[in-house]
């Protein structure tokens, strides 16, 4: 998939993950934002998600509760995994906006060679396996 001029703000994720760098988007998922439909069981049983469906907010940051337990260890297992800070990048939401992020994350994560999009999971783009160190 390349990249597209302008990234849907529905596509960052109440934890901070931006879904357009997930190997799973469009694939068959659309987003956790817009709707069910196509994530696998594990995305269904996410308690971040879980959570967010019951308290009515679309961020995490936005919560009281914030950095609750739930999300830091849900930020622990990312950074391990992937080297993803999902804490930092839940963050940043409540301290630059929704479209700058959307922007900087349009930087990061699209290929430099073609144009595609760099996968937070392989750090490797969808479309011609470039790898970049994320």
């Amino acid at each position: 998939m390349k990249m597209p001029d302008n990234i849907d703000s529905k596509l960052l994720a109440p934890c901070g993950v931006n879904c357009i760098s997930c190997e799973r988007f469009q694939n068959p998922c659309a987003g956790c934002l817009i709707g069910d439909d196509g994530k696998n069981k594990a995305s269904l049983k996410c308690k971040i998600k879980t959570c967010f469906d019951s308290k009515k907010f679309s961020y995490c940051s936005r919560c009281s509760e914030f950095p609750c337990p739930l999300m830091k260890k849900h930020s622990k297992k990312y950074v391990k995994r992937y080297g993803l800070n999902t804490l930092e990048s839940a963050k940043r939401i409540k301290h630059t906006g929704i479209g700058k992020i959307m922007v900087q994350d349009k930087e990061k994560w699209m290929c430099p060679q073609c144009g595609g999009v760099i996968h937070f999971q392989t750090k490797k783009c969808g479309e011609c396996g470039f790898e970049q160190n994320i």
